[in-house]
């Protein structure tokens, strides 16, 4: 399982995250997840099952789709999701790749389809320090029209939107 603290500069809260992943051979993935606010003991939940389909080498059109279904116990609300994406390798050794992503949610409680994509841009460094990863990512949202970063090492992470009022959030696996 992995747990992980949570601080958030929207909310300015910080939070225990806590997420399992359930998968199988027929590439079958139930994800259970849940956060408790640390301010007021709020818990919240999150169930995503999906099936997780490769591409042949006869069909190099994607790198990996998903399809499945999602609930979110705060909206109390079914979502069914497809999503799709491919990745290009920008240098030979892999650890410089273009990953684009797109997938459309369709919700019970409302008739329009929600669409969303990504392009991201990001760096892998093996032992940038000794015993030390770091990932950084750059990355333009669609739906939301904005560029995003995130710089992940072993154990803690932070994003950033670039924002005129710069929201980011910080996590630490524990």
């Amino acid at each position: 399982m992995e747990t992980s603290l949570k601080i958030d500069s929207k909310t300015r809260r910080s939070s225990i995250f806590v997420k399992q992943r359930f998968t199988n051979r027929e590439n079958y993935c139930l994800t259970l997840s849940g956060t408790i606010d640390l301010h007021n003991a709020k818990c919240k939940g999150k169930a995503y099952v999906r099936k997780k389909f490769f591409p042949s080498d006869l069909n190099p059109i994607v790198s990996r789709i998903d399809c499945g279904v999602y609930y979110d116990t705060e909206t109390d609300d079914v979502i069914y999701k497809l999503r799709g994406r491919k990745s290009f390798d920008i240098t030979r050794d892999g650890l410089t790749t273009l990953d684009l992503k797109g997938g459309v949610d369709f919700a019970l409680t409302s008739s329009t389809p929600k669409m969303d994509g990504k392009v991201e841009l990001s760096k892998t460094m093996f032992n940038f320090q000794p015993d030390q990863d770091l990932k950084m990512k750059i990355g333009f949202d669609a739906q939301t029209k904005r560029f995003y970063g995130q710089i992940r090492e072993n154990n803690w992470s932070i994003c950033t939107d670039f924002s005129r009022n710069t929201r980011w959030n910080f996590q630490y696996d524990l």
